[in-house]
């Protein structure tokens, strides 16, 4: 079976959405989303259909962000992403600022949806 990028592709929002609620982090979802479309893509020849490819993705996907929660002790973070963010609104009040996170937050809950 070959690999058709848009048949992974497709699953994409979904799977971001539950990768955030794994790591809660914007963008440690999207590193492990993009980890899984490498691993689907380099592993699609031994997919044999058992299951849906939609089933498959999700299970490399846990794969790979309880891989990234086991890493995480190991790695030294400079610094959380929110005080990143949080420079974006310089000169925005706080009630404002928290306004947009949490909108953005819900947007990107939708994509698990």
């Amino acid at each position: 079976m070959t690999a058709d990028f848009s048949l992974l592709e497709a699953h994409r929002p979904a799977l971001t959405g539950y990768c955030y609620r794994m790591l809660g982090s914007p963008f440690d979802a999207d590193d492990a989303v993009q980890e899984t479309m490498i691993r689907a893509w380099r592993s699609f020849n031994q997919f044999d259909g058992r299951a849906s490819v939609k089933t498959w993705l999700y299970r490399i996907a846990t794969n790979v962000c309880l891989d990234e929660l086991k890493n995480r002790s190991r790695r030294a973070r400079p610094m959380e992403e929110r005080p990143i963010i949080r420079f974006a609104f310089d000169g925005i009040s706080d009630a404002t600022a928290q306004r947009i996170l949490d909108r953005a937050d819900s947007r990107l809950a939708d994509f698990a949806r």
